[in-house]
């Protein structure tokens, strides 16, 4: 799942466990998981939130786009909402359809956090809300993160990829 919320992520793993059960497979094991969220490590869990801020420029300007691309291409948006597409308003009385990512432009820190998109703040801050969201949508082996975008420096980048007495291989080995 790739910057997914904590709710959508239990849906798709649930289904794809019933389809393997549907299908006469054993259920998967955690290597078959995988989660992709933005994370910001600092020294303190304010910088942690005030950098982490920063990687949210990638959905704030990323998932913008003009409206026909946003309309018309396959996978943007749900097929039963295709018919509202060619309508430069919808009926009245029918809610207007936007991209299911649009809900996530301008999120805060603290609700990307709280959605499962972000983890930030001081190392064990991370680790925790790492350990949490695994609890919440069950094991996964896998994680990406994303840690540099927008507007970051090249410090606040490098900075919350290496251990306590700076030695970047410290983290990768661990």
């Amino acid at each position: 799942m790739v910057f997914r919320s904590i709710e959508e992520t239990q849906r798709a793993w649930a289904a794809y466990r019933n389809a393997r059960a549907d299908a006469g497979l054993p259920a998967p094991e955690p290597d078959r998981f995988g989660h992709t969220a933005f994370v910001s490590t600092a020294d303190t869990d304010e910088d942690g939130l005030r950098i982490g801020s920063k990687l949210l420029s990638f959905l704030n300007t990323g998932l913008k786009s003009a409206p026909q691309y946003g309309r018309f291409l396959p996978g943007a948006m749900k097929p039963e909402h295709a018919p509202a597409l060619y309508r430069t308003k919808p009926r009245p009385g029918t809610p207007a359809v936007a991209r299911p990512a649009a809900a996530l432009i301008g999120l805060t820190a603290e609700q990307a956090i709280a959605k499962g998109l972000m983890f930030a703040g001081n190392p064990d801050t991370v680790y925790r809300q790492i350990m949490e969201h695994r609890e919440k949508v069950g094991p996964y082996e896998h994680l990406v993160l994303a840690s540099r975008s927008g507007f970051m420096t090249h410090d606040e980048a490098t900075r919350g990829l290496k251990a306590p007495d700076g030695d970047p291989s410290a983290v990768v080995a661990a």
